[in-house]
């Protein structure tokens, strides 16, 4: 999945806010200089302070939302030098002025103003601004550059551009991705008849000897191209080269849902072709779908909302199982289990316990009763259920009710999972996964999803999870993910599909 980049006033809200807070700031404490007066409590109090300064904060506000619709003050703000940076901040003050000294005009009242105040203010907010500019974007780049927020990204492209690529990738003081991986856009036997086999340094790692280049990990060629990205955490590959063969490559890895750039000077025929640029690369991206950053924002709302709800209920719901699970199987109210999430991310997800503390333990006997064709494990009537062949069985309830599943409130106020998402395999399944099922991995994994609401424990085919999650991935949006949410309500009350 791909986010769509926002327009400058949008993206840059933060600094909307923060500057009219700004201008209206050094505003009153110009006043308070030139009259030797609290201005914030004379504004309020006095009228004759109300009547005439009052309706310059009411234009501050005005001209700032106009400037930042306009002009796009806030265009490649991270990325401005200092020089750049006062340039841009001089430039916003004297549009201000501006457009309060056309305001007096119109309204012939500029008699009754200060001129101290008004040229003063504007000076002195020059200066403010520029200094907060200037510490918050260090701030906010040093927040971006730290490496567990970037993501992952896996560059293709032959020996001979690798170093040109690197260079431009990392000439910009901010970036949202790290390079985690090289894959040689050449075969093994092209690198060593060219003698480029031995030129590139080895170090020891964990005992494994590992190929670096400019201290980044080779890890594959032509002869092996997607080994890594199907068994490590890739979100975005860029791909430089040439030819059909780009378009291939780009088509398989968006099938394995991670996001494709191409080299827009290697321009191919790509599905759902997005224009833009990566680290000052020019690139056409080839996406599984777009998605605003409006729509990432609301479900991610949406997600702290039900998780919020959802963890006070769990609590509730943990103090009254308490002393049944002390009577059915002594133990551990809650499990915890390592499973995999976005693009091979690992996370613990929490469920109320359903099984025996041995379930895991008894699980390689009962494989030959596995009811699920490829990679996933269900069984009807599983021993290792607390309560199995008892008149009431707690787990048996727990699954039936899907009150199981409510600890993962959890993890979605966390932000390991979401509401609605896909499935998330355990590490085992994940490691016997093909190139074309880390497609279903492209967004977090949801408590509830399409597949859960298609028939849940009744598809027994593993092929076919797949296609219904990259089926709700192609075509996400918030409209689906509350007809999912719906759905599943009447799916968890009518116990359809339930193990």
């Amino acid at each position: 999945m791909y986010k769509k980049n926002e327009s400058a006033g949008y993206k840059h809200f933060d600094f909307i806010i923060l500057d009219m807070a700004c201008f209206i700031f050094t505003y009153l404490i110009s006043i308070s200089i030139r009259f030797r007066a609290n201005a914030f409590s004379a504004l309020l109090t006095n009228k004759k302070w109300v009547e005439p300064y009052i309706r310059i904060l009411v234009l501050i506000i005005c001209v700032q939302v106009l400037m930042a619709l306009m002009l796009e003050p806030y265009k490649g703000i991270l990325k401005r030098d200092a020089a750049m940076e006062f340039k841009e901040v001089f430039k916003q003050n004297i549009c201000m002025l501006l457009g309060v000294i056309v305001f007096l005009f119109a309204e012939q009242s500029s008699g009754i103003y200060s001129r101290l105040v008004v040229f003063g203010w504007i000076l002195g907010n020059t200066i403010v601004m520029f200094a907060y500019h200037y510490v918050y974007k260090k701030h906010l780049q040093r927040s971006i550059n730290r490496k567990e927020k970037q993501e992952n990204l896996l560059l293709v492209a032959p020996y001979d551009q690798v170093d040109a690529m690197l260079s431009q990738f990392y000439s910009s003081d901010i970036s949202t991705r790290k390079i985690v991986g090289i894959v040689l856009a050449n075969s093994r036997a092209e690198l060593e008849a060219a003698g480029t086999v031995e030129s590139i340094r080895s170090t020891e790692h964990d005992t494994e000897k590992v190929f670096v280049m400019e201290d980044i990990p080779v890890v594959g060629n032509l002869n092996n191209p997607f080994e890594y990205a199907r068994t490590h955490v890739v979100d975005e590959v860029l791909i430089c080269m040439d030819g059909e063969l780009a378009e291939q490559m780009a088509e398989m890895y968006t099938d394995m849902g991670i996001v494709a750039h191409v080299s827009i000077r290697n321009l191919v025929r790509l599905p759902k072709a997005v224009i833009g640029e990566l680290n000052g690369i020019p690139v056409v991206t080839s996406v599984t779908n777009v998605v605003s950053q409006r729509q990432i924002v609301i479900k991610r709302m949406i997600d702290i909302c039900c998780g919020l709800i959802g963890s006070v209920v769990t609590i509730l719901v943990a103090i009254l199982l308490v002393p049944a699970m002390m009577i059915a199987d002594p133990g551990p109210i809650f499990f915890r289990q390592e499973r995999v999430g976005r693009n091979g991310r690992k996370f613990k997800i929490w469920k109320f316990r359903t099984m025996y503390k041995d379930a895991e333990a008894r699980k390689a006997e009962l494989m030959a009763q596995n009811k699920m064709s490829g990679l996933m494990f269900k069984m009807d009537d599983d021993p290792r259920i607390i309560g199995y062949g008892k008149k009431f069985s707690l787990g048996e309830f727990l699954r039936k009710t899907s009150i199981d599943e409510l600890p993962q409130s959890f993890n979605i106020l966390a932000g390991s999972m979401s509401v609605v998402g896909t499935r998330p395999p355990t590490v085992k399944e994940y490691e016997q996964y093909d190139l074309h099922h880390k497609g279903r991995l492209s967004m977090k994994p949801g408590l509830t999803g399409m597949w859960q609401v298609s028939g849940r424990s009744d598809i027994t085919d593993f092929e076919e999870v797949v296609r219904l999650d990259k089926e709700y991935i192609d075509n996400f949006s918030l409209l689906l993910d509350l007809r999912i949410m719906l759905k599943t309500v009447k799916v968890v009350l009518g116990k359809e599909g339930s193990v």
